[in-house]
């Protein structure tokens, strides 16, 4: 018992010694999210998402360290609870009278970042999102060279949306059961290596060039493994309040049944910034390959959703983008959009209303509201609706489908 209460006692003058630390040194906090959704297709669905995500930071000079975690509930039918590290990120930065620094030069920077950390292609095409692993940097001036590697496999599956690859046995559908977490839980196995590099300023002296090379290597339980490389390019342009955007992959598919196939995916939008509202129009378009005889269809390693009613993704599709936000007041914003979608293939996007061999899908239509009355308190409302009746590749008694999405975000 004494030997016991010497313990207790130990752990005690610790904790009084580490909280006066953690207030000196650290920043941490808590955010609370609830979000409540409906959905309408053949039947109209209710669904609500309650967050809670404490979080800390530690800045220490060049060296920072961040962390946040939390527990959600899911209701839809019925309560799922589960678990999530959103970000664990530890990073470093070589200070500039380093030996290291200093032999290669006074404009010579270099860091690293380690854990889950936020990361995204050079193209915004194949990969955005949290991760797992390393990504080591070296800045020349003001250009940027990077080295990274990230494993998949740890992630929440519905949020990280990581791609099935063809022929993975697995079902990724199904809903998180604590009683079978290790099979209902994980993201499908993926290994991520890239080399990635910026240059601001190039060719001209507005915008930036960006480019890179991405493989995603599959460790699924596919009887056979489907890899993938990508060649990615974006490029951005500034001219007063006018910019462009273009950007663009080729992917090579290895796969012992049907050889070495090519995809491909680009992107092109253009923007103007007006003086009166802090507004910006944006027209785009984003195509990607479908499955022919001369090219497979694009495989984004995650799964971002094109629309927010139709949840088509980037494989197979063309997606024709006006989008519209002002800065009504301070506190106060809006923004309006429309997307037309077009099938680049009759495959990749399966619908039980489609009828025929059109590429048409139809056309979709969004608006969102986001109202910051404090900096801590944040309320969003929105919205789309996609209409069948647009497209003809849906039969003509094809429901119209609704999302209603209202978010509060607090956080203290």
């Amino acid at each position: 018992m004494n030997q016991l209460n010497r313990k207790n006692r130990i752990v005690l003058f610790i904790a009084i010694l580490f909280i006066p630390l953690v207030n000196l040194f650290a920043d941490f906090g808590l955010v609370l999210s609830e979000g409540f959704i409906a959905e309408h297709n053949d039947k109209t669905v209710f669904a609500s998402k309650t967050t809670v995500s404490p979080w800390l930071s530690i800045p220490l000079g060049g060296t920072d360290f961040y962390m946040s975690m939390g527990m959600s509930a899911d209701y839809e039918d019925k309560f799922t609870f589960f678990p999530e590290l959103h970000k664990l990120e530890f990073s470093y930065r070589f200070p500039v009278n380093s030996p290291a620094v200093t032999a290669a030069g006074t404009n010579f920077r270099f860091g690293f970042r380690l854990g889950r950390i936020l990361w995204q292609d050079p193209a915004l095409l194949a990969a955005s999102g949290f991760f797992d692993g390393l990504d080591v940097f070296a800045e020349l001036g003001s250009v940027r060279l990077g080295a990274a590697a990230f494993y998949t496999g740890f992630l929440y599956r519905n949020t990280a949306n990581i791609n099935i690859s063809p022929g993975d046995l697995t079902n990724y559908n199904v809903a998180f059961d604590w009683n079978d977490f290790e099979k209902t839980y994980f993201a499908p196995r993926r290994l991520l290596t890239s080399l990635y590099s910026d240059f601001p300023g190039f060719p001209f002296g507005r915008g930036g060039f960006h480019a890179g090379l991405l493989a995603q290597f599959d460790f699924s339980d596919a009887e056979e493994a489907y890899h993938t490389q990508y060649l990615l390019l974006r490029y951005i342009y500034l001219y007063k309040r006018f910019d462009l955007t273009a950007a663009g992959a080729v992917q090579l598919e290895n796969t012992q049944e049907s050889g070495q196939r090519t995809a491909y995916a680009f992107s092109l939008e253009g923007a103007w910034q007006t003086w009166f509202l802090r507004d910006r129009l944006a027209l785009g378009i984003r195509w990607a390959s479908g499955d022919g005889p001369d090219t497979s269809a694009f495989f984004p390693v995650v799964r971002e959703a094109e629309g927010i009613v139709l949840k088509t993704v980037l494989s197979g599709m063309m997606t024709i983008r006006a989008h519209y936000e002002a800065r009504l007041m301070q506190s106060l914003s809006a923004q309006l959009e429309g997307r037309y979608f077009i099938r680049t293939d009759s495959s990749s996007f399966a619908d039980p209303y489609i009828v025929n061999d059109s590429y048409l899908l139809g056309a979709e239509l969004d608006a969102a509201m986001v109202w910051v009355p404090v900096s801590d308190l944040s309320f969003s409302l929105s919205g789309g609706v996609f209409i069948p009746k647009t497209g003809k590749a849906m039969a003509s008694d094809a429901p119209l489908r609704w999302t209603l999405n209202l978010t509060t975000i607090f956080s203290f």
